[in-house]
């Protein structure tokens, strides 16, 4: 029995870290965001990690993921062109439950099924996102993934 219990006690503990971490990081963003002021202007922005192509609506906006990053302690992008980034558009999604709010640049909030399948979504479809936060988007919902 206690067994079990300590079982349960660290995957608790486990997704508190998660949930700690994920607040942490939309706050890095929210200073970085305050700090750039971006525009509206769509001029795409290419950058790969070690894994994943990522798409940025312009270089201001590249410029805020870049300070999250490093405020948070992660490793910057790398700044690419489109070609070179789309072989790493689609990644394995785990089949979880996850769910993730997103907001197309200055357009439609989308639901996906977890951050994996909006990175991949977004990347195939040279759709960047302006926002985004855990959970399902509550106004106008559109499920993907």
């Amino acid at each position: 029995m206690s067994s079990g219990v300590n079982k349960l006690r660290l995957k608790l503990s486990c997704l508190l870290l998660i949930a700690i971490s994920i607040q942490a990081r939309e706050h890095k963003l929210f200073e970085c965001s305050m700090k750039y002021k971006c525009s509206g202007i769509k001029d795409f922005v290419w950058a790969i990690d070690e894994e994943r192509c990522y798409l940025f609506h312009n270089r201001c906006l590249f410029q805020v993921e870049q300070c999250a990053r490093g405020l948070s302690g992660q490793t910057e992008l790398t700044e690419t062109d489109r070609k070179t980034c789309k072989q790493s558009c689609r990644q394995y999604c785990y089949d979880t439950y996850d769910p993730v709010c997103c907001q197309i640049f200055q357009e439609d909030y989308i639901s996906f099924s977890n951050e994996c399948e909006m990175r991949n979504y977004i990347c195939e479809n040279e759709r960047p996102y302006s926002y985004y936060d855990i959970g399902e988007c509550v106004e106008s919902p559109v499920h993907v993934g």
